[in-house]
Order: structure tokens, then sequence, then C-alpha cells
């Protein structure tokens, strides 16, 4: 079998002594920790995030903001719906084109930023991490970062050419 997809074989050959189960215990492992940690964290991060660029930037147009955070327009759309019906942003059209749809904070979405405590987020985040010693968290940072590279080459979405990978952003909100 071939490494890598589309290749002699079309498949991906197995590392000696890894069967097919082990990796899906493997994903179900990642996938139960990525489950808790957004638990743990609280679901709405990327909502929160949202609600940063506001703060910051002001009034953005729904694309500049999903263009921004790289992620699906579709995703862009349920995401802003679910904070327009908490309260937290208010959407608009644009006076010179109806077509663009405008986001911004309102004053309760202001008023819940305030509230967001850094230094609680952060010790839950410490916390999360302290069954592992030093050592083994900067092992796990190496193998998580060797996996995103990876799959951002490997999985660059090529079933769909129109779709973008969504690219990794370094700046942190």
């Amino acid at each position: 079998m071939d490494t890598e997809p589309g290749g002699r074989g079309g498949a991906y050959r197995l590392p000696c002594g890894n069967s097919p189960q082990d990796f899906d215990d493997l994903a179900g492992q990642l996938e139960q920790c990525g489950k808790f940690l957004m638990y743990c964290l609280g679901k709405r991060r990327g909502q929160e995030k949202i609600l940063r660029i506001l703060w910051e930037q002001g009034e953005i147009s729904q694309r500049e903001l999903q263009e921004l955070l790289g992620i699906q327009p579709g995703s862009m759309s349920e995401i802003a719906a679910k904070l327009e019906s908490k309260g937290l942003i208010a959407r608009g059209r644009a006076e010179t084109d109806r077509r663009k749809i405008l986001l911004s904070l309102t004053e309760e979405g202001r008023a819940w930023l305030s509230r967001q405590n850094e230094d609680s987020v952060r010790k839950r985040r410490a916390e999360l991490f302290s069954a592992l010693t030093d050592q083994e968290q900067q092992m796990m940072r190496t193998l998580l970062e060797k996996l995103r590279v990876d799959w951002e080459q490997r999985f660059e979405r090529r079933d769909d050419p129109a779709a973008e990978t969504p690219k990794r952003k370094e700046k942190h909100i």
C-alpha cells in the first residue's frame, strides 16, 4: 500500500503494528478530549472571539468577519443568528449595498464581554493540563503541531475545489 492517497494502491500504509482499530481508538480519544475541552472552556469560545473582534473594530461586514475567522459562510450565518438572538450583536444591511450584512456589538454584548475574566479562563486551562508534567505538556504541543501541519497539507478539502481550507490564525484574541 502507498503512504499517500491517490498513489498506486490509493490507500495509506499502516505503520508496523498498528491496526485500523488502533487508529479508531486514537481518533476517538482525541475527539473525547476535544469535547471535554470545549465543555470546560465554554463552547462559545468562537462566539467570544467574534464579540471581541466587534468590540475592537466596531461595525464590520459579516463576510469580512467570516474571512478573518477562516470559517464557512453558513457557519458564520448560524453563529451570527445565535448571537443576535441572545441580544449580543445587531445585524443590519448596508445603506450603499443592501446585499451586505453588517454586524455590530450591542450594549448587552459589551456588558457580557466586560464580565469575562481572563484570569479565570487561564486558571481553567492550566487545570485541564495539570495531570501532565512540563515535559509531557511540551511533547503534547509538539505532537499536536505535527498533526496540525500534516493535516493542513494532506487534507486541503480536495473533494471540494471551491472550498478554501481555513488557515490557522497566529493572532489570538
